[in-house]
């Protein structure tokens, strides 16, 4: 149940950025009785294997009767696993996504492939090495409208320390860079969370002893 709850969230959000519409929009004006007629509607087909090939769909219903559907197949070719995914959303327009991961040594790398329901494409490519203490993940993101972002990431650990390093190139050629640093010194102990801008602690009030009547 916890998996189909994850797929059908994992479709929605598709949904979203294909179809520019949510897929439950007037889902804020039901009742919980409604909203309990409406999961049981959900049927997501079991899954179904072929060897090496793992083919999942799953289909939602809204509460205005439309659907959305989606077909995910995974195979796995030795050290590569693809990926190939379709969404169709509320509104009969399609969506897919093409993913191939291989693996090889201490390298992984995953290309990804997005086709919009304009037939535009986003495409990604990303590394991750390890060497040791150190991994290195290097990312390359081309939107639709043809610009192209890179992402490089150093992971190191010393002993109780652990360093990220990272550097953002954006279309317009700009670079961002940040260093993050993790440092653990024995179990229990490390930085004390800051309170809540804007809140403080109560202060004491001051009783003062009550006179007692004279008899």
């Amino acid at each position: 149940m916890k998996k189909t709850v994850r797929a059908l969230r994992v479709f929605a959000v598709v949904g979203l950025l294909a179809a520019g519409t949510p897929l439950l929009a007037d889902d804020n004006s039901q009742s919980q009785e409604d909203k309990d007629k409406n999961a049981k509607k959900e049927a997501p087909a079991p899954a179904t294997t072929d060897d090496k090939t793992v083919t999942k769909q799953v289909t939602a219903t809204g509460p205005n009767g439309k659907t959305a559907t989606g077909q995910t197949t995974w195979t796995k070719d030795g050290n590569t696993i693809t990926r190939q995914g379709t969404f169709t959303g509320p509104n009969g327009k399609t969506a897919t996504k093409d993913v191939t991961t291989t693996r090889n040594g201490n390298t992984v790398t995953r290309d990804a492939t997005t086709t919009l329901p304009n037939r535009k494409t986003a495409t990604s490519h990303n590394t991750l090495t390890k060497d040791g203490n150190t991994i290195t993940r290097q990312g390359t993101f081309t939107g639709p409208n043809g610009k192209t972002t890179t992402k490089n990431v150093t992971t190191t650990r010393n002993g109780n320390t652990v360093t990220r390093d990272a550097t953002t190139t954006l279309p317009n050629g700009k670079t961002a860079t940040r260093q993050t640093t993790w440092t653990q010194d024995g179990q229990g102990t490390g930085s004390k969370a800051a309170a809540a801008p804007g809140k403080t602690a109560p202060r004491k009030r001051h009783v003062r002893p009550r006179a007692r009547p004279h008899p």
